[in-house]
């Protein structure tokens, strides 16, 4: 969250809230050196200043606002490099292992047998890599684009709907092979935040008058950064592309459903629903 607004009397704080609010624009109003200021996530900074300025437009009688410095500090999300991090323990430990081909056997995503019933590898196949380069290019991707997701929705929300994405990518690729193809990595994931990110920005489009151009231009992003990182030789493009379309889904619900983040509780609630489905899965693995 950055602040864009500060220096309010408690009426302006007030009334911009219940603006962002109508917009779809998550934000909170802090006090804050004596007044009030106005915290929104930092991708939609922009969107909010521009739903003020037609909120100002449309009432001249308004008073006037001050806008945030640019040297007040920020808050990062830094839980991607957390996952990241645990992404590549579980790698090295593997690659450690006797037989670390076995791990790719029983937790891949082999597509004929999720469709036999051994569903949970749609959830272990995002945490194992093939490879050091394998590893180093989602590890960049859970940085980047899970740790923007989490900026907007919030930690346990965005990495939910990432971790949902890649199961769901990876349900529908078994699907769509029904043969014995195997698929490993966190890039459905990856891929899933990224589709995430694009409803983001498409849904806030809309929603602020943007119109149809910003709203493809933003799924155009998103199609133009698949076709770039996710075609490669040794890329599975199916799980990219249905990671990509799943997380879509997910962020536009969310965009449309959910006016601002999740309160602490809710974060920390979706945080252990995720983080216990994918150990249950591996449960079920070992058990199977």
């Amino acid at each position: 969250m950055v602040p864009i607004f500060y220096s309010l009397n408690q009426e302006q704080a007030n009334a911009f809230n219940l603006v962002l609010n109508a917009s779809g624009i998550g934000n909170r109003v802090v006090r804050s050196n004596g007044g009030f200021r106005i915290d929104v996530p930092e991708p939609y900074a922009d969107a909010a200043r521009d739903a003020i300025h037609r909120y100002q437009a449309e009432n001249p009688n308004a008073e006037e606002w001050a806008p945030a410095s640019h040297s007040q500090p920020t808050r990062k999300n830094l839980s991607g490099v957390a996952v990241a991090l645990l992404l590549l323990s579980i790698h090295l430990a593997v690659s450690a292992s006797s037989a670390p081909e076995d791990y790719l056997a029983v937790f891949g995503a082999n597509a004929r047998r999720i469709l036999n019933g051994e569903v949970y590898r749609c959830a272990t196949a995002l945490v194992l890599h093939a490879d050091a380069a394998h590893i180093a290019g989602n590890m960049a991707g859970i940085v980047l684009f899970g740790g923007a997701v989490c900026m907007v929705a919030g930690t346990g929300v965005g990495w939910l709907m990432v971790l949902g994405s890649g199961i769901v990518g990876n349900l529908i690729n078994a699907l769509a092979y029904e043969t014995g193809h195997l698929s490993v990595g966190a890039s459905t994931a990856v891929f899933g935040a990224v589709g995430i990110l694009c409803a983001f920005q498409a849904v806030n489009a809309a929603k602020t008058g943007r119109g149809w151009k910003r709203t493809a231009l933003a799924f155009g992003s998103g199609a133009a950064l698949l076709a770039f990182l996710g075609t490669s030789a040794r890329s599975d493009m199916g799980a990219h592309l249905f990671g990509f379309i799943c997380g879509a889904l997910i962020g536009g619900a969310h965009r449309l459903w959910m006016r601002q983040p999740l309160g602490m509780q809710g974060q920390v609630i979706c945080g252990i629903i995720a983080a216990s489905t994918i150990l249950l899965c591996w449960v079920w693995g070992v058990a199977n």
